[in-house]
């Protein structure tokens, strides 16, 4: 992963929140996304418990890299 944080429209300093993340809590693990369809203007994490979660994150193109 070249850039795990999201960057503003000035594309010179990153937000607070991480483009991608893993966490565990007690429920189980999960990967939490910056829903990318909102920005610039909201920053919307999207938490994935599971494959198919994740699968509908990319069609969705609420997370997607370089075209």
């Amino acid at each position: 992963m070249a850039d795990q944080y999201a960057h503003s429209g000035d594309h010179q300093r990153p937000t607070d929140i991480p483009v991608i993340r893993w966490e565990e809590p007690p429920e189980g693990p999960v990967l939490v996304l910056l829903d990318q369809t909102g920005l610039p203007a909201e920053e919307v994490e999207l938490v994935c418990t599971d494959a198919p979660a994740l699968v509908e994150a990319i069609r969705s193109l609420a997370v997607r890299g370089a075209p």
